[in-house]
């Protein structure tokens, strides 16, 4: 009889990036340094993966605001907002948050992932129908599974695919186009013109989650729709607080009739304690602070342009972004987590994104920037990714004499993405002629004694060299100093090694 229990003893994953010292994930932050530079295992690194994008995290005005409500208020509420959980901060987040995106209406919701989770649930009916873009975020995607509506993805970006959907559909059908308006990943924008075209012929609304265009994009910060200049044309437009907004939460602002029946009817709202009066308070001073301070956005968007265009002079390949979400091309798994593990060691925080999240063999690192990063950090980063890159083959040791440059999404300038390489657009449609596998593919490959070898010899090693003896040492006297030092990166690199002799020899993951 089968133990439900029995995926979670055979899961390999965890304990091969472990052994290896591969394993990126759940890194405790022991101290903060202004809002730029953290405290990990011991080491100060500059901050390059944090979604704080003006900084205000940090912002003592921002703090004082959330003490200030911690005073008056209390840690929580202790209730739905529904029933005992509504504060008088609520309502004046709610009315601030409406005004500045000139909708009638807005709601807050606890977290970004339900504000997402409140939307699809409550709106989406049995006879009903949503066209999801394949790239949006896993809220929209876990939200429109709990709703009882029907799903037809299209895919990324292809306007083409979603008029075949939407022309496919039932003529009677209430229709939903949800996009985020800035796609986390890879940094580019959706279509939103063609969207709102499309949802026009076809009778559609539109949603665009705009978590990480909130704040940043627009001449106000208003977002992906205020960029594109069609704010009356979006219908709902959801934002979060965790990112330009410097707290925790999220908003739904819309038509008064659509935000009044979410509030009523949408489970994570009604069933779920409200967000917290700290939390509120910040929101609100990041708030003043977006509308008051548009210099931050500005300093934010030069940022971006440098450090897109200073990878792209090293050879590195960010792809299609347009905004502070600057991604670099690594390819397959093991490499971008030792690629991760070296910038680590060299000074530098950033993201490691590996499939589900992004396609096979589209493995990359997501470096995002604040408006506060200072040039001279922003050097160092680049620095350690060109010493990193070279080391690892993943540019040219010499630089390219041209490239092409990258132009974000600045106020007027309606760009929507850039031109990716062909390397870049066969990863990211999952078209790649030769993709890396995937710790846990390499568990399932047809040859799995030849596989369990590999991970023996793996975790041997890094057993060895975490508890060396004097006689180890003894023997060890006469390797070449060059070895000695780069003994910390040789079970990464035997995993990585043994990933592509399967690749080579044409093994594949069992079905």
């Amino acid at each position: 009889m089968a133990d439900i229990f029995d995926k979670c003893a055979s899961w390999k994953d965890y304990k091969i990036a472990k052994a290896t010292g591969l394993y990126p994930y759940f890194r405790a932050i022991q101290a903060i340094h202004g809002s730029t530079e953290v405290e990990i295992e011991g080491r100060r690194v500059v901050m390059a993966g944090s979604n704080n994008y003006l900084g205000l995290a940090s912002d003592p005005r921002v703090k004082e605001a959330a003490l200030s409500a911690l005073k008056r208020f209390g840690t929580t509420c202790s209730g739905s907002r529904l029933l005992n959980g509504t504060l008088e901060l609520h309502e004046e987040l709610e009315a601030r948050l409406a005004r500045f995106l000139n909708r009638e209406a807005a709601v807050v919701v606890s977290t970004g992932f339900q504000t997402n989770l409140a939307a699809m649930s409550a709106l989406l009916g049995r006879h009903d129908v949503v066209f999801s873009d394949r790239a949006n975020h896993a809220s929209l995607v876990d939200g429109i599974r709990l709703s009882f509506g029907e799903e037809r993805k299209y895919r990324h970006n292809d306007m083409e695919n979603l008029e075949s959907l939407l022309a496919a559909a039932k003529p009677n059908a209430g229709k939903l186009i949800a996009s985020d308006g800035v796609f986390s990943m890879e940094g580019d924008l959706c279509n939103l013109p063609k969207i709102v075209e499309l949802a026009q012929k076809y009778g559609a609304r539109v949603l665009v989650d705009d978590a990480h265009g909130l704040g940043v994009l627009g001449a106000h910060g208003r977002g992906t729709s205020e960029y594109f200049g069609l704010e009356a044309q979006t219908d709902v437009v959801m934002g979060t607080f965790s990112k330009s907004f410097a707290s925790l939460g999220g908003v739904l602002a819309g038509p008064f009739e659509v935000i009044n029946y979410i509030k009523h009817k949408a489970r994570p709202i009604i069933f779920s304690a409200s967000i917290t009066p700290a939390s509120v308070a910040s929101a609100l001073e990041a708030l003043e602070i977006v509308e008051s301070e548009p210099q931050r956005r500005s300093r934010l968007l030069d940022i971006a342009e440098k450090m897109h265009n200073g990878f792209r002079a090293m050879g590195f390949d960010t792809g299609v972004s347009v905004t502070p979400v600057v991604p670099v091309l690594i390819g397959d798994q093991v490499k971008c987590f030792r690629f991760w593990k070296a910038l680590f060691e060299t000074g530098v925080f950033a993201n490691p994104v590996i499939p589900p999240a992004v396609e096979p063999g589209h493995a990359l690192i997501r470096t995002s920037y604040m408006a506060t990063h200072t040039d001279e950090q922003l050097d160092r980063v680049l620095d350690a990714f060109e010493r990193v890159g070279r080391k690892m083959g993943i540019i040219p040791h010499a630089r390219p004499s041209t490239y092409v440059p990258v132009k974000v999404a600045r106020p007027g300038s309606f760009v929507r993405a850039n031109q990716a390489s062909q390397r870049w657009a066969k990863t990211s449609a999952g078209l790649a002629a030769e993709q890396g596998f995937s710790l846990g593919q390499l568990t399932k490959l047809s040859s799995r004694e030849m596989a369990n070898k590999l991970f023996d010899a793996v975790e041997t090693l890094t057993w060895r060299a975490a508890n060396l003896q004097p006689e180890d040492l003894k023997r060890l006297s006469k390797t070449p100093l060059r070895l000695w030092e780069r003994r910390g990166e040789i079970p990464g690199l035997l995993l990585e090694k043994g990933a592509n002799l399967f690749i080579k020899n044409g093994k594949q993951p069992e079905a």
